[in-house]
C-alpha cells in the first residue's frame, strides 16, 4: 500500500472511500424507493436503462473531455454536480410522491456525470502519483469501491428503516463535500508549486478532432492487445456475478441465504485480490502479472462451473472475485502506463466503457447458451477462458520476444474466440 505514502494520493483516496459509500447508499435507496412507489418491477428495468444508456453514450465524450481540460478541474465540476442532483433528489422525495419521471431523470443525468467523471477519475490517478506507484494507487482505488459496495448498502438499510430514503440521498449529497475538499486542498498545494495551469490543457482542439485521434491507437498495438483481452475478461468472466441468483437458484439449489453468501465470497475475493495488488512494490512486468492473473481467473471459473457443492463453490468464488478484480487492475494499470499523455483520458475512456457495458451485454449472451444446453453446462465460459490462457501460456514459454508482440499474440486469441 505504498501509493498512501503519497499525501495528495492519500487525501483523494480518503475523499473517494467516504463518497462512493455515499453513492452506493444512494444506489440502494433509490432503488427501494422506487419500487415502494410504484410497486412495479417494470419501474426497476427502467431505472437500470437510465442509468445504463448514458454510461454507454457519453463515456467516450467523457474522454475527450478529460484530455482537453485538466482533469483536477474537472473532477470537480463533475463532483459538484453529483452533489446537487442528489441535494435535488433529496427534496424530491421529501415531497412524498414525486412523479416516476421526475426519478428517472435525475438517475439519468447522474450517470451522464458519471460517464463523463469516470474517465478523468481513473486517469487522474497518474497525476498523483508516478508509475512505480500507479499499480498499487489503482489496486487501492478499487479496493475503496468494492469496500464501499459492501458497507454502504449495510448503511443504507439502516438510515432506509429509520429515516427514510430521503436520509440517504441527504447524506450522499453531503459525502461528495470529502472528495471535494481533498481535491481542493490538492489544487492550492499543486498551484503554490507551480505544477497546476488555471488554463485548459488542450481546450483550443475542436470535438471532432479529438474525436478523430481514437482512430490514432490503431497504432498502438500495446494498447489495443490491453484492450482485447479486458473485453474478452468482462465479456466471458466477469458476467458469473450478474448470473450468480440463477446458477444459486438452479445448480447449487440454496435460496436467499446462500445466495448471499456467494455474493459476499465474491466480494470478498475481490478486496483480497485488490489489496495483494496494492502490496506490491514494484510495477514492472506487469504484462506478465496480466496473463497469472488471467489463467487463475479462467482456472477458478472453470472450478466454479464443474462443482456442484454449495460449500466448496462458495471457497472457489474467492478465486473467481480475486482474478476478475486483479485481471481489470493490472489491465488498468498497464493502460495508463502505455497510453501517450495527451490521449490517456481517451484510452480510460476506452476501458471505463468496456468494463461497464461489457459485463452486461456478456451476461445476455450466457444466459441465451444457457437456454440452449443443459443447466449445469451451460455457462461453461470459464472453460473457455482457461482455455486461451493455456494457449497464451505455451506461447509465452516458447516466445523470446518483446513485451509488445507478447500482448499481440493475446489479443490475436482473443479476438479468435
Amino acid at each position: 500500500m505504498i501509493a498512501l505514502r503519497e499525501r495528495n494520493f492519500r487525501l483523494y483516496w480518503l475523499g473517494q472511500a467516504v463518497s462512493n459509500i455515499g453513492n452506493w447508499m444512494q444506489v440502494v435507496a433509490l432503488g427501494w424507493f422506487i419500487l415502494q412507489l410504484t410497486g412495479s418491477p417494470i419501474a426497476l428495468g427502467l431505472l437500470g436503462l437510465t442509468q445504463f444508456l448514458p454510461v454507454l453514450l457519453l463515456s467516450l465524450a467523457g474522454g475527450i473531455l478529460a484530455d482537453r481540460f485538466l482533469r483536477l478541474h474537472l473532477l470537480m465540476v463533475t463532483q459538484s454536480a453529483a452533489m446537487a442532483l442528489a441535494f435535488i433528489l433529496t427534496i424530491l422525495t421529501l415531497m412524498g410522491k414525486p412523479p416516476l419521471w421526475s426519478l428517472l431523470l435525475i438517475a439519468a443525468l447522474s450517470a451522464a456525470i458519471t460517464a463523463i467523471d469516470n474517465p478523468a477519475r481513473q486517469a487522474f490517478l497518474s497525476d498523483l502519483v508516478g508509475k512505480d506507484l500507479l499499480l498499487s494507487a489503482v489496486a487501492l482505488n478499487a479496493s475503496v469501491y468494492n469496500g464501499a459496495a459492501v458497507i454502504g448498502p449495510s448503511l443504507a438499510g439502516l438510515v432506509l428503516l429509520r429515516v427514510g430514503a430521503a436520509g440517504c440521498f441527504l447524506l450522499n449529497a453531503f459525502s461528495f463535500l470529502a472528495v471535494l475538499i481533498a481535491l481542493a486542498v490538492i489544487s492550492i498545494e499543486k498551484a503554490n508549486q507551480g505544477k497546476v495551469s488555471l488554463t485548459p490543457a488542450r481546450g483550443n482542439e475542436s470535438f471532432t478532432t479529438s474525436l478523430r485521434e481514437f482512430g490514432s491507437l490503431r497504432h498502438k498495438p500495446a494498447i489495443l492487445a490491453v484492450l482485447g483481452i479486458a473485453a474478452a475478461t468482462s465479456l466471458l468472466g466477469r458476467p458469473y456475478l450478474l448470473l450468480m441468483p440463477a446458477f444459486a437458484r438452479e445448480v447449487q439449489h440454496v435460496g436467499l441465504q446462500g445466495l448471499g453468501l456467494m455474493v459476499a465470497a465474491s466480494g470478498l475475493g475481490s478486496l483480497i485480490g485488490a489489496f495483494l495488488l496494492a502490496s506490491l512494490r514494484s510495477s514492472k512486468r506487469l504484462e506478465h502479472l496480466l496473463f497469472i492473473t488471467g489463467v487463475c481467473f479462467g482456472i477458478s471459473l472453470a472450478i466454479f462451473a464443474l462443482v456442484p457443492y454449495f460449500l466448496p463453490a462458495s471457497l472457489v468464488l474467492l478465486g473467481c472475485g480475486a482474478g476478475a478484480t486483479m485481471t481489470m487492475m493490472v489491465a488498468n494499470t498497464l493502460l495508463q502506463t502505455s497510453a501517450p499523455s495527451a490521449m490517456k483520458g481517451r484510452v480510460m475512456s476506452l476501458y471505463t466503457l468496456i468494463a461497464a457495458g461489457f459485463t452486461p451485454l456478456g451476461a445476455l449472451d450466457w444466459v441465451g447458451i444457457c437456454y440452449d444446453h443443459s443447466r449445469h453446462r451451460g455457462y461453461n465460459c470459464g472453460d473457455i477462458w482457461l482455455s486461451i490462457h493455456r494457449a497464451q501460456e505455451t506461447m509465452f514459454k516458447k516466445s523470446s520476444r518483446n513485451n509488445v508482440n507478447l500482448l499481440n499474440t493475446l489479443l490475436t486469441l482473443n479476438m479468435l474466440l
